[in-house]
């Protein structure tokens, strides 16, 4: 019944979004401009999410089958209106030849296999969150091969050029073609980020989703933070899988470039299992005392501190949720330039490096000079970690004309941009 109703209601409100002529048009229109691909999905989570609580559903379904039933609710209203939408201006432009769709169908099956087999690998040595990804899509796998065919005729034929980079790996596969690296290369590098992505990321939506059904909500300050922590994180969890799942030309969502250098993929993935293992060593503290064990909530600053924290996740959902559809490490799908990406390149990194020395506040807890050094230079490694992911994507995406004029524009029109210019005009008059 939701999956039927969800999607009629956010049809309507998007309706009343596209019209700039409504009551309030230009106030409407920002906000369908910020968050144009993200906001169906933020309706269909949060109305799934309180339907799913006062049914009791986890009770009587199960927290597994209850989450589950969260994250299809959440994302298939809005995959509908997007597919919709996608067809209506991509109509069936012929049927597609059957040795197409053989060599598709090899290379889709064998990095479906390679999926497979990499989190079986990862959860087998131990790293979280594969092993439950490896369960669930063990489970999935043989639907999905079942369903492959149909799929790859069917996107197949709504593309100009169904003999695209798909179907020439797949040549090769089959022998009819020998590999040239040069000609293969992009559709191997936007595979691996896939590939190495997808378990983590969809492993942790399940693991979330399923806290966030159970989590016990109070009144009690600390509670009422994580409880909107976790919420945030399903919900920036469901941007993240969506990205990487649903990267299709025929949802115009697919990676037009990957970046190509080592070292951008090496800042990156020490961000994320199996190498967030030397991420957490180096950044270690010498404490596990947090900001709510330095400060009371009878102190004044507990509440700034608590509200800033609140804030920075705030920002890095909402930069997460601009990317809506097409969100991805490591790759280009198009300029993203709304909500706090219209004021800063990195608002994501920014938010996360505040929040990390805010909640940790390294200078608290610390006995003697040597551990305060030792938990500032692991908190400098963090920010280091991240400011060389900035720059080093900054290298990449600065090949295309659309964000050279992007990073020109926030250099002149941008928060720093901004602060420079009435600084220099402060420093004239006075």
């Amino acid at each position: 019944m939701l999956l039927v109703v969800l999607p009629v209601v956010v049809q309507a409100v998007n309706d009343v979004l596209l019209c700039k002529k409504a009551p309030y048009g230009a106030f409407i229109f920002r906000i369908k401009k910020l968050m144009y691909t993200a906001w169906p999905l933020f309706i269909c989570f949060t109305v799934s999410l309180l339907l799913l609580l006062a049914t009791n559903a986890q009770a009587y379904l199960g927290v597994f089958l209850a989450s589950k039933l969260l994250i299809i609710l959440s994302i298939a209203p809005p995959l509908v209106l997007l597919i919709k939408r996608q067809l209506a201006i991509t109509p069936i432009v012929s049927a597609p030849d059957t040795n197409i769709l053989k060599a598709k169908l090899a290379v889709v099956t064998l990095f479906l296999t390679l999926l497979l087999l990499y989190s079986h690998l990862m959860a087998g040595l131990g790293f979280s969150p594969f092993g439950i990804f490896t369960v669930e899509f063990t489970l999935l796998y043989p639907a999905l091969l079942l369903l492959l065919p149909w799929y790859l005729r069917f996107s197949s034929s709504r593309l100009a050029e169904p003999d695209d980079e798909y179907a020439k790996l797949g040549y090769c596969l089959l022998r009819q073609r020998k590999f040239a690296w040069h000609e293969h290369k992009a559709l191997l590098l936007k595979s691996l980020v896939k590939l190495l992505f997808i378990p983590i990321m969809a492993g942790a939506l399940f693991d979330t989703t399923e806290f966030l059904l159970q989590f016990n909500w109070s009144a009690k300050p600390l509670v009422i933070i994580a409880g909107i922590f976790t919420f945030g994180l399903a919900f920036d969890l469901i941007i993240a899988t969506i990205g990487y799942v649903f990267a299709s030309k025929l949802l115009n969502s697919d990676v037009k470039s990957t970046d190509p250098y080592l070292s951008g993929w090496l800042v990156c993935l020490i961000c994320y299992p199996p190498l967030l293992v030397i991420y957490h060593w180096v950044k270690q503290q010498t404490d596990n005392l947090l900001w709510y064990d330095w400060l009371s909530a009878d102190q004044p600053l507990y509440w700034f501190w608590a509200f800033m924290i609140t804030a920075t996740w705030m920002t890095y959902w909402i930069s997460s949720a601009n990317f809506g559809w097409r969100f991805s490490n490591l790759t280009w799908r198009g300029l993203v330039n709304t909500g706090p990406y219209a004021h800063t390149k990195h608002p994501a990194y920014i938010a996360k490096n505040i929040y990390w020395w805010m909640h940790t506040v390294p200078f608290f807890g610390v006995s003697n000079s040597y551990e305060l050094v030792r938990n500032l230079a692991g908190m400098v490694f963090v920010s280091t970690i991240y400011y060389l992911r900035a720059k080093t994507e900054e290298r990449h995406l600065m090949a295309f004309k659309e964000y050279q004029d992007y990073a020109a524009c926030i250099a002149e029109n941008g928060i720093l941009g901004r602060m420079k210019k009435a600084l220099f005009k402060t420093r004239l008059t006075g």
